[in-house]
């Protein structure tokens, strides 16, 4: 805190004001000064505008209310992929909840397990291949008809459901990999949330920065 208290030390506050300096200053303040007096008095001689036309426009750019239930609303997204590489990798699942923007409230969404062909997931590396067949994921892939495009549409309708028209906010731990995968698998689904994601992992990686290990009684 003590380095950001000095961030305006490097401003030279207490050199001696220059005269002439300070002088062409006032001088030239007093010319706006005027000249905004001039525009105003301009200004107020126009008739006025027709405010019911203007409260049509607003009206006009008035978008549907979002749920009353999740005002400001976040969207948890998390995938189960073959592995973390977008150029070859597939999405084999995805899940879906929606929080209100205070996390009071939560709704649970679809959890669809994608069909993928066997050779796809015979191209899993070790860790995802183990994983996935301890989990049941593999079988279930295999075994399952739901495509990309009917995971996407039904993950799609649910959110319209819960937030109406505002712009959601993408959520979930390490997001960014998810929402690579969304871009190129399920555009259309990525093109709903804002550019800003929400990543739970930043918060952890700072806490682990800021809390070391033995503070765990601090405050923040």
């Amino acid at each position: 805190m003590s380095n950001l208290s000095n961030i305006f030390s490097i401003l030279e506050v207490d050199a001696e004001d220059d005269k002439e300096q300070i002088i062409s200053i006032a001088v030239a303040k007093d010319a706006k000064k005027d000249k905004k007096s001039d525009v105003t008095k301009t200004k107020n001689q126009r008739p006025r505008e027709n405010t019911n036309t203007r409260d049509d426009k607003v009206e006009q750019q008035t978008f549907a209310s979002p749920s009353e239930d999740y005002r400001m609303p976040l969207v948890w997204i998390d995938l189960e992929m073959t592995g973390l590489h977008i150029d070859v990798d597939q999405i084999l699942e995805i899940a879906c909840v929606i929080t209100d923007g205070k996390l009071t409230k939560s709704v649970d969404g679809p959890d669809l397990v994608i069909k993928q062909p066997k050779e796809c997931l015979d191209k899993m590396g070790e860790w995802c291949r183990d994983h996935h067949a301890a989990s049941g994921l593999t079988e279930r892939v295999l075994k399952s008809t739901v495509t990309e495009a009917d995971a996407e549409n039904q993950v799609i309708d649910f959110v319209k459901k819960h937030v109406g028209s505002q712009t959601p906010q993408l959520a979930g731990n390490s997001i960014y990999m998810d929402f690579l995968f969304l871009k190129k698998y399920m555009p259309s689904l990525a093109a709903m949330f804002s550019h800003v994601l929400v990543d739970v992992s930043s918060i952890m990686a700072l806490c682990i920065r800021w809390f070391p290990k033995g503070n765990a009684s601090d405050t923040i």
